[in-house]
């Protein structure tokens, strides 16, 4: 809404009326000789004055309303967006104007040789462009890298190469966050490069901020950058910029049954002192790829099985595995045979008691231990293959939450961690929710595919904006998609189904057509303060049906 109005029709004939009435009133009172039912001095000068005071009175209401933290806060909507930006700087908060998406691409080339490409190369997915960040250098097998950027080839399988690069959109938005696997086609031929493609989920494109998102982060705005209270934490990540737009913060202490790791001393009693700070930094979890070494164990039921070790620096804090595959044979999947979760405390500048490995479960030390059977690896004489001897790159796809080990080293870095606190960052635990619904419509009505992609995307937002709430309503789904049927149509037979990864490596399922509700289970720490509903584009399910309507 603008901040002055632009048209006389823009005024509510009741507020024009009630001018009138007034200006009426008063006219009759102070001069009574003045005829004032009909005529000339009633239909053109009261009547006329009285628009352009309501025109006056609306642009003083609309200012005021703008400049207003409680009008703002009951409906953002009515404020202007340079005054609200002007009010809410008082509280050292500042409009997110949107980010470009940045993310790792795989570079597959011909021949293991020297191979330059150069910053602001241009490549393009779908009429989305991208550009080459960095002037990056991918070096033979065996090279010595003199810099991050970089990048040793790694051999795929089919007599080709590759390595991974960083790249970001060229315009700001999350029309840029790409899934991993999708195509990117260069400007230009490039010398030596095969193809190129996404090695993980793109999520960090942002459109700017609207007023209702601006005013979420007023709570942290207002609450003290130091370690201290639950806000305060959270105000605390959030005054940095890397981490201002993390969807949600759940911080647990002495006294929260979901605490545990204060009840390590001889008696089971809480000692204070520990903090679990759980995160949810994205609507989902971010696939990625990485080019893993493994090593051959022996021979499976039909190929030969290899192991992989996924260190903590690797995919801090990942969920699962999601897929295993030769990189030249992406379409033909592994079967994972043995999975270890462990933890890795070695090396590490800050030490968090941690003393079972529940407790270390999706968090930056957090390591496992897989095998998987590879059937189109075959034992033979011609493969000359050794136990724990050959090994081979395979490609390795985690499913995680960005940000993890980010935010807990910054939380724990020796100038921000309070002398008596133990810190320990940990992944929100997630409960990977699927929906589905039918679209009861008329058959001259029909719902675009269009329409059902920004359904999806707004159904995401919305299970989104839940985080640690523990429930998840089935309104919200419907609520997120009404706003895109008109009123011919309608939503019917809402099913949602959850699934709970928990610490401890069990799971839990949910399903329900009106209400998920997280269970209250804090031995195994799974509670609404701690788990949050996961929903991707992929995991909705949307189909139409024209049954159910009649003239």
């Amino acid at each position: 809404m603008p901040l002055e109005i632009r048209t006389l029709n823009e005024l509510a004939p009741e507020k024009v009326e009630a001018i009138f009435a007034t200006f009426s009133q008063l006219m009759q009172e102070r001069h009574p000789d003045v005829e004032l039912t009909r005529g000339a001095f009633h239909d053109l000068v009261l009547y006329f004055n009285s628009v352009l005071a309501a025109a006056v009175r609306e642009n003083i209401d609309r200012v005021l309303q703008s400049n207003s933290l409680l009008q703002i806060v009951n409906n953002p909507e009515l404020a202007e967006p340079e005054l609200v930006d002007r009010v809410l700087s008082n509280y050292n908060i500042v409009r997110d104007s949107g980010q470009p998406a940045t993310g790792v691409v795989t570079v597959v080339v011909n021949l293991p040789v020297n191979t330059t490409l150069s910053a602001g190369t241009i490549l393009s997915a779908a009429e989305i462009e991208f550009t080459v960040t960095n002037d990056f250098v991918l070096l033979p097998p065996g090279s010595m890298p003199r810099d991050d950027n970089d990048k040793i080839l790694v051999a795929v399988g089919d007599g080709t190469y590759a390595a991974n690069i960083v790249v970001q959109a060229v315009e700001v938005g999350v029309n840029g966050n790409i899934s991993r696997g999708t195509k990117l086609v260069p400007d230009a031929a490039q010398n030596n490069v095969l193809e190129f493609f996404a090695a993980s989920d793109f999520i960090a494109g942002r459109d700017a901020s609207s007023n209702e998102e601006y005013l979420r982060k007023l709570s942290a705005g207002l609450a003290a950058k130091t370690i201290g209270g639950r806000k305060s934490y959270e105000a605390l990540i959030r005054a940095q910029e890397k981490f201002e737009n993390i969807l949600h913060v759940s911080v647990l202490g002495c006294g929260d049954a979901e605490q545990q790791r204060d009840q390590h001393g001889l008696f089971p009693i809480s000692s204070g002192g520990k903090v679990d700070v759980y995160l949810q930094t994205n609507f989902s979890a971010q696939e990625q790829t990485q080019f893993l070494e493994a090593r051959y164990i022996g021979e499976g039921e039909v190929g030969t099985v290899w192991q992989v070790i996924i260190g903590k620096d690797v995919a801090p804090g990942f969920y699962d595995i999601t897929r295993v595959t030769t990189p030249a044979k992406d379409d033909v999947e592994h079967r994972i045979v043995f999975e270890e979760r462990g933890a890795d405390l070695t090396n590490t500048a800050y030490t968090p008691d941690i003393k079972y490995l529940h407790e270390s479960a999706y968090t930056r030390y957090q390591t496992a231990v897989i095998r998987f059977e590879d059937e189109t690896v075959l034992p033979t004489q011609e493969n000359n293959l050794v136990p724990n001897v050959t090994t081979a790159f395979y490609a390795v796809t985690t499913r995680s939450m960005p940000l993890v080990a980010d935010v807990h080293d910054f939380l724990t870095a020796k100038d921000n961690r309070a002398r008596g606190t133990d810190i320990l960052v940990k992944a929100a635990i997630p409960c990977a929710t699927r929906i589905s619904f039918t679209i009861r419509t008329e058959a001259n009505e029909p719902v675009s595919d269009a329409t059902i992609t920004e359904i999806k995307q707004e159904i995401v937002k919305a299970v989104g904006s839940v985080g640690f709430g523990g429930q998840l309503h089935s309104s919200i789904i419907s609520g997120a998609a009404h706003k895109y049927l008109t009123g011919r149509q309608a939503i019917r037979e809402i099913d949602m189904f959850g699934k709970i990864q928990r610490p401890d490596g069990t799971v839990a399922y949910l399903r329900d057509n009106t209400l998920l509700t997280i269970p209250d289970d804090p031995q195994r720490l799974v509670t609404g303060r701690t788990t949050v509903f996961l929903v991707g584009l992929s995991d909705i399910a949307i189909t139409t049906a024209t049954a159910g309507f009649t003239d």
